[in-house]
Order: structure tokens, then C-alpha cells, then sequence
């Protein structure tokens, strides 16, 4: 089942982001965290309210647990209306048996409800089976070059003293 995620869920969503992030390390930021260094983390991610603009978490639920996540942003530039998929995870063990079509699908319906002009996504070259499923699900690649600035990351205990 396919459905916003509820206001006291956002522990299992955290869990699923740092799921995420700990799969996703391996694709481009090269350095290996162990899963559980993810999950503390996670604690801190922020969530719901706590955000500006509309924010859709979608869930994928399964067996009364949440098994998958689309994070959907929607920003109204004055100019254009333009959304993207943020993050997006769905557990191992439920790969391949249509729960990312799904939560893709019901993205989308929320994209037309909204108004968009263009939706996107964003994946790593490498993700090959990310890129078929988006392929598939109507996505196509765009003819602009994305590029991206990451700054180095800080160390926490410094950015709080200052």
C-alpha cells in the first residue's frame, strides 16, 4: 500500500534515509561509514514541520511496516513550478516486485495534482537498476548537464562552538 507517511512515523523514515545513505556511500562518496554510524545519524534528519515548502513523504507499507520511501519536493520558483524526487528507498528484500513502480506512480499523480512543469531525479551512473526503474516509469534523460558543488563536510563539534 502506497500512502503519505503519518505524523509519528518519522523514526522509520530516518531509518530508511540511513539505509539509504549507507548504500548510497559506495556510489560517490567513496568512503565507508558502517551502517550503524547511519542510523545515529539519521536521529537528526530533519523531518515533516521542521521544513519549509511542500514536502511529500510518500510510503510504501508492508506486513504493518513501511518498506519503502519517496520523498517528493514541490517548489514554486514565481517563475515556474518545477518538483523533484529528493530521496528515494525501498528495502532489499521488496526490490523488484513493483513497490518502487508504485511509489513512482503515485509521485507522479501527486506531480500532475501540483501543477508541475517538470519533475526530476536524480541517480548515480552507476545505479543502473535506479535508472531503469525511472526510465520505466516515464523519466527520461535530460539533455542539461548537472553539476554539483559538495562542500567539505564540517566537523559537528566545531560549526556548534562558533
Amino acid at each position: 500500500m502506497i500512502r503519505e507517511m503519518k505524523q509519528g512515523e518519522e523514526d522509520e523514515v530516518r531509518s530508511l534515509l540511513a539505509k539509504l545513505s549507507f548504500e548510497d556511500q559506495a556510489l560517490w562518496r567513496k568512503q565507508i561509514k558502517p551502517v550503524d554510524e547511519h542510523l545515529a545519524e539519521a536521529s537528526e534528519i530533519a523531518i515533516s514541520e521542521e521544513l519549509e515548502g511542500r514536502n511529500v513523504i510518500l510510503v510504501a507499507e508492508a506486513d504493518d511496516k513501511i518498506i519503502g520511501l519517496c520523498w517528493c519536493s514541490v517548489v514554486d520558483r514565481g517563475i515556474d513550478k518545477q518538483a523533484e524526487i529528493a530521496e528515494f528507498y525501498v528495502e532489499r528484500e521488496y526490490r523488484g516486485k513493483g513497490v518502487g513502480r508504485e511509489l513512482l506512480a503515485a509521485a507522479k499523480r501527486l506531480f500532475v495534482n501540483e501543477e508541475v512543469e517538470a519533475a526530476f531525479v536524480w541517480t548515480h551512473y552507476g545505479n543502473t537498476a535506479a535508472i531503469k526503474l525511472y526510465e520505466n516509469s516515464g523519466f527520461k534523460k535530460g539533455d542539461q548537464l548537472v553539476m554539483a558543488f559538495v562542500p567539505p563536510a564540517k566537523d559537528k563539534n566545531q560549526a556548534r562552538s562558533r
